[in-house]
């Protein structure tokens, strides 16, 4: 499983020379399943499942019936409050983990939803302790995966709330090219799959806000395109902006 980026490749570690600040090192640390936990898992026997665009997975509230890996498409977890209100809480990409909010109290804390054609794997939760006693080594990565992802999605709470609203679309689309990484490189090409406002219910802002900051990011000529297609242009600049709330010159 690969993700391919055009250009010279961008080293992450370079970007990070810039991330004096913690907060934002964590959030733009790569949390897929690295190639041998892939591997591993594969070999697994799972059941693929496969995701109309707007489909549920499993729901908030639900038992945890087993661990699930994203192999194609993208999908969104959201937690509903007492009112109704919907927050999204984070989007899966291939090579990522959905459903790991249940494996402490066995019951999903959100609900998550395909936000285009997707695949997912699942492993059984009756085969996985068996499976983790024997792949001792499985289990600390996924240990692993679990810590970082509730360390991201603490440290994005925190950093969001700090900053204005450039910064925050500046961190998304940083920590999007991180992630979106493969080998320690930062993608060059995104392409922003999930609605503005999807994104905007995610950073706490409007979709009007959104365009206005993603359209800031290009006339400083730190992005380029249009639409769902982007380019990162500067990389260390977008990652100053994430860091510092404002853009270098």
């Amino acid at each position: 499983m690969s993700f391919d980026t055009q250009g010279p490749p961008l080293q992450l570690s370079e970007l990070l020379v810039y991330g004096q600040n913690a907060s934002v090192q964590q959030l733009c640390s790569p949390h897929t399943l690295d190639d041998n936990v892939l591997t591993q898992l594969a070999a697994l026997p799972m059941r693929e499942i496969k995701l109309a665009r707007g489909q549920t997975l499993f729901r908030q509230g639900h038992g945890l019936h087993g661990l699930y890996i994203v192999t194609e498409g993208l999908l969104k977890t959201t937690l509903v409050d007492a009112q109704g209100r919907h927050q999204i809480t984070g989007f899966h990409f291939p090579g990522e983990l959905v459903g790991l909010d249940a494996f402490h109290n066995r019951e999903h804390l959100c609900m998550a939803t395909s936000i285009e054609p997707s695949t997912v794997r699942v492993f059984a939760l009756h085969r996985f302790n068996e499976t983790m006693a024997r792949l001792p080594g499985l289990y600390d990565a996924l240990a692993s995966v679990l810590s970082k992802n509730l360390a991201e999605h603490e440290q994005l709470l925190m950093v969001v709330n700090q900053r204005d609203a450039s910064a925050r679309v500046a961190i998304f689309l940083f920590s999007l090219a991180c992630r979106l990484g493969r080998n320690g490189q930062v993608a060059s090409d995104l392409i922003l799959a999930m609605p503005r406002a999807d994104i905007a219910n995610y950073l706490g802002l409007t979709t009007e806000t959104i365009s206005r900051a993603i359209a800031a990011l290009r006339q400083t000529d730190i992005i380029e395109g249009r639409g769902k297609h982007l380019r990162l242009v500067a990389p260390a600049r977008l990652a100053d902006w994430a860091i510092n709330g404002r853009p270098s010159s």
